[in-house]
């Protein structure tokens, strides 16, 4: 399944491959963001990953996928990576203050 929102284009993916660790269920890679099933409709994932596509943007894209996955040797890439830092606030701010969250289907 394909959505295109804001110039984004959503992809519904069975799994999100390799590289990347078996606990991500949702990237960017822009243009596009990758989602997986259970996170599809997930509101506050959706904020996470727009958070990049827009950091994305602001970086060129090579520079910041680059600059990612040398920061990931040092920090891995979950909360403690500093590019995630700021796309988790916005998704545990979503969490806290979303009273109606979509399915996770």
């Amino acid at each position: 399944m394909i959505r295109i929102s804001g110039g984004r284009i959503e992809i519904r993916v069975p799994k999100i491959p390799r590289p990347f660790p078996p606990s991500v269920y949702a990237t960017t890679v822009w243009p596009f963001v990758f989602y997986e099933p259970q996170v599809w409709n997930d509101e506050c994932v959706q904020r996470h990953e727009r958070y990049h596509w827009i950091d994305q943007i602001r970086w060129l894209v090579i520079p910041w996928l680059i600059v990612y996955f040398v920061l990931s040797i040092k920090y891995g890439g979950g909360r403690a990576h500093p590019f995630e830092k700021p796309a988790y606030a916005i998704q545990d701010d979503c969490n806290v203050t979303s009273p109606k969250r979509a399915p996770k289907s």
